[in-house]
């Protein structure tokens, strides 16, 4: 959609919006690139196994592969409009999901691979979700949150499927691949996606089948004037999570382009050697794993992308000019949020890029800041960061248990999340996210102390817990431990029972066993006096510490 340019002002003006009246996601990124004369033998996915193995999938193998699972939904029921959670790891089974459920026009709910039992249990309900599909590493969790899920009729595995569970290879196998897809709407639903955080109950946002088009301008703007001839596509991100699926995989295949899958949680070191050998061009990952990539990168020997796309979270000017020199190419930033989508972004290639602000406004959209009535103001002032009406990328309106309502403004205005202003250079300065009360970063997430303390006092082996955050960025919990001391066998369980029951994300990093846990006058936990605490000596070896 967006011609290359040699300044911003050239591309915002030979933009032309492309937008048809009738459009499905799923019909656009993959059956399209195997009819009309397309070459439905071209690779669309690499997968890399964890030992070494590498399988590639054509957009004809997608098609056929979808259409089965389509057609598995739809004789258990599934239908226009019911949502189906999906949280697997980047691989066939995900990409194959995904288009599936979008060409049969149900609502997809992307639920990263992260979350425990109790976040988890929140979405099923909330959404209301009829059917799932998830890995083995999501089965537990599924089935313990299943009890507040009355609507949750079919569970389909990708791996060993427990009692209950129906085993998705098997049932693609015994399926047709024949499906037509839905003709749907640009404003049909078709996510429904939650904050990727543990945190509280948040509300789901429902965007509609034109939201990817939407997204397309900031993307391939973002992304070095996406796609270039040779171009291949990686993400470390979860697939799961709103930016990888719209900002990544999607506008990917929506050009044709190769997307490469490695194991779920690699390392740095491993993600490097995934991008050498898998040729990868173009990169997209939010800040803090671009910086831990970035470390590693300089020091040892790695590929040189085209281009390497970051966001929505700011990257320092420290970091910036780090990727710079160990990478060979500024990376670009681009913004959004659940509510608007991708809506800003630099291109270091034809604009000056500064140091907190993502870039400016892509082109065919306008985000300004506006007051609580939607009223624009002025360069300069602060109010809410605001979408302009009628843009496709803005979400249909706030999910709640089966319904949804517009957000937009009386005016038309799109609100986000977010605070923040626009310059007199059109360049878009989002104000920092501001932390509740008890509410820490870790790890670019929120976490809420006090929810992963009641998971902790629900442990059988511990009476009472306390949790800081620490200098480092990292959680450090103080448990006074029932019938004995701690060791770092209880220690070990504490932090995967925190894993189950809340989050990848909110497992402390350390744990020190105490007698009590300082309280203050309302009751809630003395932070000040636990960070203050001398540090523990005497720790015993090295594979003991906790």
């Amino acid at each position: 959609m967006l011609k290359a340019a040699r300044s911003y002002e050239e591309a915002c003006r030979t933009f032309r919006w492309r937008l048809p009246d009738r459009y499905n996601m799923a019909f656009d990124v993959c059956d399209r690139q195997t009819m009309a004369g397309a070459d439905g033998h071209r690779t669309a996915l690499i997968v890399e196994g964890a030992d070494g193995s590498v399988e590639r999938h054509t957009f004809l193998m997608l098609r056929l592969l979808s259409n089965r699972l389509a057609n598995v939904l739809t004789a258990r029921g599934i239908g226009l409009g019911d949502r189906v959670v999906v949280s697997l790891p980047p691989s066939i089974e995900a990409a194959a999901t995904v288009l599936a459920v979008l060409k049969m026009g149900a609502v997809l709910v992307p639920l990263p691979l992260s979350l425990g039992e109790e976040p988890l249990a929140w979405r099923l309900a909330d959404s209301g979700a009829r059917a799932a599909v998830v890995g083995d590493a999501m089965v537990a969790r599924i089935s313990a949150a299943r009890d507040g899920a009355p609507a949750l009729e079919t569970v389909l595995v990708a791996g060993d499927a427990a009692a209950g569970n129906l085993d998705l290879w098997a049932e693609l196998q015994a399926a047709g691949d024949a499906f037509t897809p839905l003709v749907t709407a640009l404003d049909s639903p078709a996510l429904l996606v939650y904050p990727d955080h543990a945190m509280g109950k948040p509300v789901g946002l429902l965007h509609g089948h034109g939201a990817l088009l939407g997204n397309l301008p900031a993307v391939e703007f973002g992304l070095g004037f996406f796609p270039q001839f040779g171009d291949i596509l990686w993400t470390p991100a979860d697939w799961m999570s709103y930016p990888a699926l719209m900002w990544a995989v999607l506008p990917a295949w929506h050009h044709g382009v190769p997307v490469v899958a490695g194991p779920h949680a690699q390392d740095a070191e491993a993600q490097l050697g995934l991008m050498a050998r898998q040729g990868v061009r173009v990169a997209w990952m939010p800040p803090n794993l671009l910086e831990k990539l970035t470390d590693v990168a300089a020091s040892r020997p790695h590929p040189l992308p085209r281009v390497l796309g970051t966001g929505p979270a700011p990257l320092s000017a420290l970091s910036r000019d780090k990727v710079e020199k160990v990478f060979g190419t500024a990376p670009n930033e681009i913004w959004g949020t659940l509510e608007i989508g991708a809506v800003v972004a630099n291109n270091a290639q034809i604009m000056e890029c500064r140091a907190g602000s993502p870039g400016r406004a892509a082109p065919g959209l306008t985000v300004e800041a506006v007051d609580a009535s939607g009223r624009v103001l002025r360069a300069g002032d602060p109010g809410f960061l605001a979408l302009a009406p009628n843009a496709p990328g803005a979400c249909l309106g706030r999910w709640s248990r089966d319904s949804w309502h517009p957000g937009r403004l009386s005016n038309g205005w799109m609100p986000s999340s977010q605070g923040g202003h626009r310059d007199l250079d059109g360049y878009i300065w989002p104000e920092p996210l501001e932390m509740l009360p008890g509410t820490v970063l870790v790890d670019g997430q929120p976490v809420a102390l006090g929810e992963v303390e009641a998971a902790l006092t629900w442990h059988s082996r511990v009476l009472a817990a306390g949790l800081v955050a620490q200098p480092d960025g990292g959680l450090k919990a103080f448990i006074v431990p029932a019938g004995g001391a701690g060791d770092v066998h209880l220690a070990r369980d504490l932090q995967a029972w925190v894993r189950s029951r809340r989050g990848a994300d909110e497992v402390p990093g350390r744990i020190e066993f105490v007698e009590s846990i300082p309280l203050r006058g309302d009751g809630s936990t003395d932070m000040d006096e636990l960070l203050n605490r001398p540090i523990r000596l005497g720790a015993p070896d090295p594979d003991e510490r906790f």
